[in-house]
């Protein structure tokens, strides 16, 4: 006689979630927490995450609930800015960092090896392979661009190169200018922008057009020229008879800023122009403007012994 052996199978798949009951326990493992799936009362403790796929065991029994778990999608990628604006100053160095950001908002910082960095535009000399930012001499304050990679991503960061210094900016850089003021009439890189250039060929150099608040590409535009308390126009020095009594008086134009800018004003008189002497007096303000001033200084009567009849501004930058 034939005999039929009936053979069933039971799959049990784990799941994601699981509520387990009992008369005096109600244990709900569906519940969202930080990952631990830990649960307790008085009678029982449960840690759900015990084992490779939530796995735990006791004396008194077995479970295998499965897990829940959240995958978090990358959108994108930000340099950090820990301050705003973002600044370095010139020559200086900068360290740079960047995130990861995800589709629920949260960030991640990004490893060194995780980043590509570029100087894209602006005075950067470069960034390394390590986020540090190097910036170059600047004349002013200037904005510059920073760019980070990552995978297909990407993200930019505007700085701003911070000027410290008045005369630090090559190539003009310790020759006694203001770097502003050669980058403004002269450009970046002229070969006659140092003091002693005559880029116009009217015989006065670049210091003595800076000092005297002329423009180094416009030649001889005649002397300075004043309205009571107003400076009209700067030029070349003058004599003037404007003290009392009609006495002489050597006018010049002379910059507010002369002090900041480590210039020397001289006044020198001569009578025969091969001695000069030194003019000890304090030089009055006649008129000024938003950068000159129109400063005197008295002709004395005599010089070594005889009547004074010329003058001269010696100009010394410190």
């Amino acid at each position: 006689m034939a005999v039929v052996t009936r053979i069933g199978f039971l799959f049990l798949l784990p799941l994601a979630a699981w509520a387990g009951t009992s008369a005096d326990y109600s244990l709900d493992l569906t519940t969202i927490d930080g990952g631990g799936a830990t649960a307790s009362s008085a009678d029982y403790t449960i840690n759900a995450s015990t084992a490779a796929g939530a796995a735990g065991a006791s004396a008194n029994y077995t479970l295998r609930s499965g897990y829940a778990g959240q995958l978090l999608d990358l959108v994108g990628i930000a340099i950090d800015e820990p301050t705003s604006p973002m600044t370095i100053q010139e020559s200086g160095t900068l360290q740079l960092t960047a995130s990861a950001i995800y589709d629920d908002a949260s960030k991640a910082v990004l490893s060194a090896n995780d980043l590509t960095w570029s100087a894209q535009s602006g005075p950067l000399a470069g960034i390394n392979s390590l986020g540090l930012a190097t910036a170059n001499s600047v004349y002013q304050d200037s904005s510059a661009v920073a760019q980070v990679v990552s995978g297909i991503f990407s993200d930019g960061l505007s700085l701003t190169v911070i000027n410290t210094g008045l005369d630090d900016f090559a190539p003009y850089a310790a020759d006694g200018l203001p770097d502003l003021w050669q980058v403004q009439y002269l450009g970046e890189n002229r070969l006659q922008g140092g003091p002693s250039g005559d880029v116009d060929g009217d015989g006065l150099s670049n210091l003595q057009e800076f000092a005297f608040g002329m423009h180094p590409m416009q030649g001889l535009i005649g002397a300075v020229q004043w309205s009571g308390s107003t400076l009209l126009s700067a030029g070349t020095p003058l004599v003037s008879a404007t003290g009392s009594g009609g006495a002489f008086q050597a006018v010049f134009a002379r910059r507010l800023d002369y002090l900041a800018a480590r210039l020397t004003y001289t006044v020198e008189f001569s009578a025969d122009l091969v001695t000069w002497e030194a003019s000890t007096a304090t030089p009055s303000v006649l008129a000024s403007n938003a950068e000159m001033h129109v400063v005197s200084v008295p002709y004395p009567l005599f010089v070594n012994g005889q009547k004074a009849a010329f003058f001269r501004v010696k100009l010394q930058s410190n």
